[in-house]
């Protein structure tokens, strides 16, 4: 929410400098940069952030929070959103996952129609183990693209995650009975050799006079 109402030309100065930023990321990110990217995706939403949407200060249309469209969304969270967005592609370049899942999340929510924004998100969840989370967001995406070989990919690492957990549940519980008849095994091995001491003769011995 904006509590200062920024001039036209502030507005269009601050703007300037943090797409600036962001362009130098982008670039930074295709020269596999990755952490000097993100410091310039920092800097860009330091000078985006708390700028007014409308520079003018004009009445904007009201919102139906039921029905949002993508044109509900202002300019500047769309930027926002992006900016957000290729910050979420660096952390995962990074393996910094709960990174990128804040980052997509945040971007998700700036522009919820922004799709790289669900699929980082859907991303960063695969990688979290949050599976049921990434499959809804991936079906999502998949209606408006169902041939996308990304979404593919990542259909296919949660089969694989899918996989080792299953093969982890079953080496568990392999382990958990193997130590259950081990305890029994042990528990009927010291029974019976209480019964052969029960079963064993006394031997007497004579005094010798």
């Amino acid at each position: 929410m904006t509590t200062i109402t920024e001039t036209s030309s502030e507005y269009e100065s601050k703007y300037a400098s943090g797409m600036a930023h962001k362009n130098a990321g982008n670039q930074l990110f295709k020269d596999e940069e990755f952490a000097k990217a993100l410091k310039e995706y920092y800097h860009a939403l330091l000078y985006l952030r708390g700028l007014n949407a409308n520079p003018m200060d004009l009445a904007s249309a009201p919102r139906d929070p039921e029905k949002p469209t993508e044109e509900d969304v202002s300019d500047l969270d769309k930027d926002l959103s992006i900016i957000q967005t290729n910050m979420a592609a660096c952390h995962l370049r990074l393996d910094r996952i709960d990174r990128v899942v804040a980052c997509a999340d945040a971007a998700h929510k700036a522009n919820p129609f922004n799709k790289k924004a669900k699929f980082k998100l859907a991303q960063g969840y695969i990688r979290q183990g949050w599976i049921p989370k990434a499959e809804k967001l991936l079906d999502e995406l998949e209606k408006d693209s169902p041939r996308d070989a990304a979404f593919a990919v990542e259909r296919r690492l949660i089969a694989s995650k899918e996989k080792e957990a299953e093969a982890k549940q079953r080496s568990e519980m392999r382990g958990m009975f193997d130590r259950a008849n081990n305890k029994l095994a042990a528990a009927e091995a010291a029974a019976a050799d209480e019964t052969k001491a029960e079963e064993q003769p006394a031997v007497i011995r004579k005094k010798t006079t």
